[in-house]
C-alpha cells in the first residue's frame, strides 16, 4: 500500500492567531466492510459502504471545511478486510485537509484489532486519538486542539467524555469528540460509554462531535454546541446525514445537520 503524502500548506506563526472562525464537517459510523440487512438487496454490501464513504467526502469538501472529523465506527467490525483498511487508509490520506478521528465501538482498539494491525498515524493528515485514559493532540495550523479518548472495552464502565481537561492553554480552537450513548438528565442508564448530558453542558469545548447514534442529533446549550451527525450509509433518521460547524469568535458556533442527497426517505 502507497500513501500519498498530505500536502500541507504551511501557514505563517501568526495565522492561527489571526483566525477568527473555523469550518468543521462532521462524520461518524461509517461501518465499511457492513453487512447489508437494510438496503437495496441488488447492491453488493461492500461496495454500497464504500461508495457512501466516498459520496459523503465528497459532499464535506463542497463546503470547503478547515478539519473533518471521524467520531468512530469507521469500520463495522474490527474483522474488516486488508483491502478496504487500506483503501480506507488511502481514501483518508487524499483529502486536502487534516482530518481527526477516534475509534468506536465496532471498531475498538481490542488486542489484534485494525489499528493494531495497520498504523493509522502513519498516515500524514490524520490526527488519531487512542489513548484509553484521553489524550489531546493539536493541529498546529489552525491553533486547534482535539481531545478524545480511544476506546479499548465497550462497556458500561467505559466514559466517553469522563475526565475532560479544561481548554488547553493557548488553543484558538477546542475540539472534544467522544462515541459512546446519549443519556438524558435524570435518566439512568447501565448501557455501554454512557455520554451524559450533564457531562456535555459542562464541557469546555467549542464544539463536541460525538458518534453511535445513527439519526442526527443536536445538543445544543447556552454554552455548548454538540451533535450526533447521523451516519452516511443509515437512513433511519430518514435520510443519511453529516454534519457542517462553523465556529465564530464574534458569533459563536452554527451547527447544521445536512442530508446526502438522494438519501431521503419518505
Amino acid at each position: 500500500m502507497h500513501i500519498t503524502p498530505y500536502q500541507n500548506i504551511s501557514l505563517p506563526k501568526t495565522a492561527a492567531d489571526t483566525m477568527e472562525s473555523l469550518r468543521l464537517a462532521h462524520c461518524s459510523d461509517i461501518h465499511l466492510d457492513g453487512d447489508h440487512y437494510h438496503h437495496d438487496q441488488y447492491v453488493e454490501a461492500g461496495d454500497y459502504y464504500r461508495a457512501s464513504f466516498e459520496k459523503v467526502l465528497v459532499e464535506m469538501r463542497n463546503h470547503g471545511p478547515d478539519i473533518m472529523l471521524l467520531a468512530g465506527d469507521l469500520f463495522d467490525a474490527n474483522s474488516a478486510t486488508k483491502e478496504t483498511i487500506e483503501w480506507s487508509m488511502e481514501l483518508i490520506a487524499d483529502q486536502p485537509c487534516p482530518v481527526a478521528m477516534i475509534p468506536g465501538n465496532h471498531d475498538c482498539l481490542i488486542e489484534g484489532g485494525i489499528y493494531h494491525r495497520h498504523d493509522f498515524k502513519a498516515i500524514p493528515n490524520l490526527t488519531f486519538i487512542t489513548a484509553e485514559e484521553g489524550e489531546t493532540l493539536w493541529i498546529e495550523e489552525f491553533g486547534v486542539a482535539v481531545w478524545g479518548k480511544g476506546m479499548i472495552d465497550h462497556s458500561p464502565n467505559f466514559s466517553p467524555i469522563g475526565g475532560r481537561p479544561d481548554r488547553p492553554i493557548g488553543c484558538e480552537f477546542y475540539i472534544g469528540m467522544g462515541h459512546g450513548i446519549h443519556v438524558p438528565h435524570g435518566e439512568p442508564s447501565h448501557r455501554s460509554s454512557p455520554i451524559h448530558m450533564a457531562e456535555i453542558e459542562d464541557s469546555p469545548f467549542d464544539y463536541l462531535a460525538l458518534g453511535h447514534h445513527h439519526a442526527a442529533m443536536k445538543l445544543v446549550t447556552n454554552g455548548v454546541t454538540a451533535s450526533y451527525c447521523g451516519s452516511p450509509t443509515d437512513t433511519v433518521g430518514g435520510a443519511a446525514t453529516y454534519a457542517m460547524i462553523e465556529i465564530d469568535k464574534a458569533n459563536g458556533t452554527k451547527l447544521e445537520i445536512l442530508a446526502v442527497p438522494g438519501t431521503e426517505t419518505d
